[in-house]
């Protein structure tokens, strides 16, 4: 094989790897406007709207999501996940957020304890 066709058969590779990747996600999700923000149902990656002091409630529906509620503080977050292995992100220094678990076994990542509720499993991280 030539050196040329070695490089070619590389390169196949590398871009079809990163495609793949690519499409390991849904839509990533910028939350904008008045609540609620709304998933798509695919493993979404969902991120809270940016500011601090704007209350989010975003709804899962499905899909093993990643919410990202916790870049913004001085807000109420409220994170409702249904069917899905969820990782939900709400430790922004606050405790006014809830994050709820659904069907599957979903992760939340706190400020407190309190602010999860029905979760599979509670990660304490201030």
């Amino acid at each position: 094989m030539s050196r040329l066709a070695k490089v070619m058969a590389l390169v196949v590779v590398l871009v079809s790897l990163s495609a793949g990747a690519a499409f390991a996600f849904g839509a990533v999700i910028q939350c904008k406007g008045a609540p609620p923000c709304v998933a798509t149902g695919d493993r979404d990656v969902v991120n809270e709207r940016i500011g601090d002091g704007k209350a989010d409630d975003i709804i899962l529906k499905g899909g093993d999501d990643i919410v990202h509620a916790n870049k913004y503080g001085r807000d109420t977050d409220v994170v409702r996940s249904s069917a899905g292995d969820d990782r939900i992100y709400v430790n922004d220094g606050d405790t006014r957020d809830t994050a709820s678990g659904g069907k599957g076994e979903d992760l939340c990542i706190v400020d407190a304890r309190s602010e999860a509720k029905g979760c599979a499993r509670v990660q304490v991280d201030r």
